[in-house]
């Protein structure tokens, strides 16, 4: 079975994996892969175009363009407009675009469809970053594992003012730069996105330490060996920063997020979401848990109980924040850079199954349907199968445009 399975992929695969041997071939692997993620996921903000009044109805975001330092307008704690006090990012995004407020507000569409096309560097980031450690032929299965979960689906899978992309993004940048000042500016970009890219940090400093560590991490000194020179090191000061910057708001300004029961962000949550709503945690990453165990066991065949004890430590971290939440499938999914750790360990461990686990945990992404968990599971509608909806957000748009 193992040899069948090979059989009948290797060739495919051998097509995509001569691409990323070139740059203009990584560039046309992240195209096709931007592509395969247009077509399975539809762009569902293009339906902000069918509000009267964007302006009027998401007022708290549009405040937050022209007032970023100012409290937030929403009084209603349970609501999305309650908890962007601290998030920065997407609104000077949307001021440096600028044309926000055209026809009523709907030229904040073009604010999600700049997050819609940063999917296509950050395929490019994320091939460039996994060669470093892994075969050309793993290279292309982690990728198209990647295209066919959440994570990216969330660049086009946006109503509601998210922007989870742009966070993941930068993450994915922070983890691509090997340099101090390219680190600690694309993680602070990612922080003010959303507060949870801030927990994907220690993440994030775990990989560069690895990777200065040829992803090996034998006991507890290992994380005491500091130096001004590493690119781990930038990863620390920009959580310092971070949460440095955000007290200061807090006390001075009196920005705050709310917190509790009655405004869905609480760890009282977390009993019933876990009793409730476990299969989030599977959903979330799909066929890519298998390569997260598989690097697991490799740890504690080799004896490197602090290294799986840490990837553990962190992935529970991750779960129980995305817990104490409704929106699961986007908390968990800023989890990302420990499947990209993971992948790393499975890769350099030097196993004779290593192909044939990538090559599982991609079948397992492409052929499990993306579901969405929040309240209740629910399939992300393909692009190809949604063509009446397509076709009145396309008039809608030349609407906009101004073309008749």
């Amino acid at each position: 079975m193992h040899k069948s399975i090979f059989q009948y992929t290797r060739l495919p695969i051998y097509a995509m994996e001569s691409l990323i041997n070139t740059r203009a071939g990584r560039w046309k692997f992240s195209f096709f892969l931007f592509l395969f993620v247009l077509l399975t996921t539809y762009p569902k903000y293009i339906e902000i175009l069918n509000e009267g009044s964007p302006l009027n109805t998401y007022a708290f975001f549009f405040e937050k363009i022209e007032h970023p330092l100012s409290p937030s307008i929403s009084n209603d704690i349970e609501s999305h407009g309650s908890k962007i006090a601290f998030r920065f990012t997407p609104s000077l995004i949307a001021k440096l675009l600028g044309n926000y407020k055209v026809k009523n507000g709907k030229g904040i569409l073009q604010l999600f469809v700049f997050q819609s096309l940063l999917l296509l560097p950050f395929f490019y980031l994320l091939i460039k970053t996994v060669k470093r450690f892994s075969s050309n032929f793993n290279t292309v299965l982690i990728a198209l594992s990647f295209s066919a979960i959440y994570t990216t689906k969330a660049f086009f899978w946006d109503y509601d003012f998210w922007f989870d992309g742009y966070a993941y993004f930068f993450l994915l940048l922070g983890m691509y730069f090997r340099n101090m000042a390219g680190i600690f500016l694309s993680l602070q970009l990612a922080c003010w996105t959303d507060e949870r890219a801030a927990v994907a940090l220690a993440s994030i400093f775990m990989f560069h330490l690895l990777e200065e560590n040829n992803f090996s991490l034998p006991a507890v000194g290992s994380l005491l060996k500091f130096s001004l020179k590493k690119s781990s090191i930038a990863v620390l000061l920009s959580g310092l920063t971070y949460i440095a910057t955000r007290i200061l708001l807090s006390v001075f300004l009196e920005l705050s997020t709310p917190m509790g029961d009655k405004a869905g962000v609480g760890l009282e949550l977390i009993p019933f979401q876990i009793a409730n709503r476990l299969i989030g945690i599977l959903l979330s990453f799909e066929g890519l848990w298998l390569v997260f165990l598989t690097a697991l066991s490799f740890l504690f065949a080799e004896k490197k109980f602090f290294l799986a004890a840490i990837l553990i430590l962190l992935t529970c971290a991750h779960i129980l924040i995305a817990y104490s939440v409704f929106d699961i499938t986007r908390s968990l999914a800023y989890c990302f850079p420990i499947f990209i750790i993971s992948a790393a360990l499975v890769q350099t461990s030097k196993s004779d199954n290593s192909d044939f686990i990538f090559l599982l945990s991609a079948l397992g992404c492409i052929l499990v349907p993306t579901q969405f968990l929040i309240f209740f599971v629910r399939q992300i509608p393909w692009t190809i199968f949604s063509v009446t909806e397509i076709t009145q957000g396309v008039k809608n748009m030349l609407l906009l445009l101004g073309i008749n």
